[in-house]
């Protein structure tokens, strides 16, 4: 099995989640427990996910969707490169 060494989340992401892995792959993750601010008109169901490297994500789940879809927002461009890069 690799392992690998991520920095912790801050204090703020611990409170709430619970512990989880996947069941195929048996892939630890922590699943938020406590209740999100969703519209009363939102017939959508979610969940906030945080995975071992620390990346959360938001899963929603669509009963009426004909398929599936992914976005990932990444908050880092062309002016974070290191300056050896063209």
């Amino acid at each position: 099995m690799i392992s690998f060494t991520y920095p912790p989340a801050p204090a703020d992401w611990e409170t709430n989640f619970v512990s989880r892995e996947t069941v195929s792959s048996h892939m630890p993750y922590k699943e938020f427990a406590g209740k999100l601010e969703i519209s009363p008109n939102d017939k959508h169901q979610y969940r906030l996910i945080r995975l071992p490297n620390n990346i959360v994500a938001v899963c929603v789940q669509d009963s009426d969707a004909k398929q599936a879809a992914a976005a990932l927002s990444v908050n880092i461009g062309c002016t974070a490169d290191p300056p050896e890069l063209p």
